[in-house]
């Protein structure tokens, strides 16, 4: 059995071990807002936030909280699945239980990309889901 690094999650992915930043918070609110059976994309999440792609997709492989902040939800602008926990490229062990998570879901796949762009909520979309989650208070998007 592999011993696993300090601060590394049973995935083997580095989580922090300090609190969430004033923009993680924030991005994890918003991921929270993406209803099974749907997808966002780091772009739109950015845009949002008014941030850069980057910058959340390594907040989200942070992502202390998951499952509940959903952060297999999201995927690249080309609606490829893209990392997650860290793993890149479709024949990656958790790229793979990404898509799995995601296709249990329901959402459709053609090869390693989302198959409907009905499934892909865009940035007016998200905006609205968390407009809706601030009003109804704490735990509402969840």
């Amino acid at each position: 059995m592999a011993k696993r690094k300090r601060g590394e999650d049973a995935a083997g992915c580095e989580k922090p071990s300090r609190p969430p930043t004033a923009f993680e918070e924030r991005m994890y609110q918003l991921c929270k807002c993406i209803p099974a059976g749907k997808v966002s994309t780091y772009g739109a999440m950015a845009k949002v936030l008014k941030s850069s792609p980057r910058s959340v997709g390594q907040a989200l492989r942070r992502n202390p909280f998951a499952p509940v902040v959903p952060c297999h939800r999201v995927v690249a602008a080309d609606l490829n699945i893209g990392g997650f926990s860290g793993g890149w490229g479709i024949d990656n062990p958790k790229v793979q239980r990404k898509r799995a998570m995601l296709q249990a879901e329901g959402v459709p796949f053609d090869g390693c990309a989302v198959a409907s762009p009905a499934c892909v909520l865009g940035e007016e979309e998200l905006r609205a889901l968390l407009a809706g989650a601030v009003k109804a208070g704490p735990g509402a998007a969840a």
